[in-house]
């Protein structure tokens, strides 16, 4: 896995359009520092240490794409870019592709700047899976007995078939030109969503276990404990 390289370009959407409502924190989330860097610097430089971009395209809110600017400017290549957002999360993406010019075969990633574990392995995984089935996620299995409520019993779920979706999200050019061009009843709430309204799967594919999502406060303390052993855990898959 460590030798795969894809047969086209892989550009990244890196969203970053928070502003810190769920963390009632007075700067978005990805702003915040995780051991003294903040967490979109982590985010933005996993795929800068990867290598394998073709170009990396950060969606910002409009009100933080100065302080965006300002933070991640030294290690922007010039053909990365910074653009603006829309109003929910699809919005954002559809702006962030539409700033670029993609192939058939190019493969496009989406993640949230508020998942800042992610591996190269990860990567690489998904990458390859993305080219092959045409969608793919990151995705953790569960390992916790599942019960949904119901009145005054439970029923209980078979935990094998649970899994819970993470970012990364891949989908292969084709395919994303594809439903780019049809309309959708629902707003999706992120890649897999929205592939699988226009009748397209996607391919599962196991994330490390550190890939927590930053979204509230007692997160933050989470992932500066979970720091040291992720990096413990990426020294070992090198």
């Amino acid at each position: 896995m460590k030798s795969w390289f894809p047969s086209g370009n892989i550009y990244v959407l890196l969203l970053s359009g928070g502003t810190g409502s769920r963390m009632k924190s007075d700067i978005p989330k990805q702003f915040l520092e995780l051991n003294g860097k903040s967490i979109l610097l982590h985010s933005l430089e996993i795929f800068l240490d990867w290598g394998k971009t073709k170009s990396i395209v950060l969606v910002s809110h409009k009100d933080y794409i100065l302080r965006s600017e300002t933070l991640c400017s030294s290690l922007l290549r010039e053909r990365d870019r910074i653009v603006e957002g829309g109003e929910t999360r699809h919005g954002s993406t559809l702006a962030g592709l539409s700033s670029l010019q993609f192939s058939a075969n190019d493969i496009i990633l989406i993640h949230d700047a508020a998942r800042p574990f992610v591996a190269a392995d990860d990567l690489d995984r998904l990458s390859k899976a993305t080219e092959e089935f045409g969608v793919a996620t990151l995705a953790s299995k569960n390992h916790e007995t599942v019960l949904e409520e119901e009145k005054d019993r439970f029923k209980f779920l078979n935990r094998e078939k649970i899994w819970f979706m993470k970012t990364p999200q891949g989908i292969r050019g084709d395919l994303l030109k594809k439903i780019l061009e049809k309309p959708y009843e629902t707003e999706p709430t992120d890649l897999c969503t929205w592939v699988q309204g226009q009748g397209i799967g996607s391919k599962l594919v196991e994330s490390n276990p550190y890939n927590l999502k930053i979204t509230e406060k007692f997160d933050l303390a989470l992932a500066e404990a979970i720091l040291p052993l992720f990096q413990s855990w990426n020294i070992e898959k090198v």
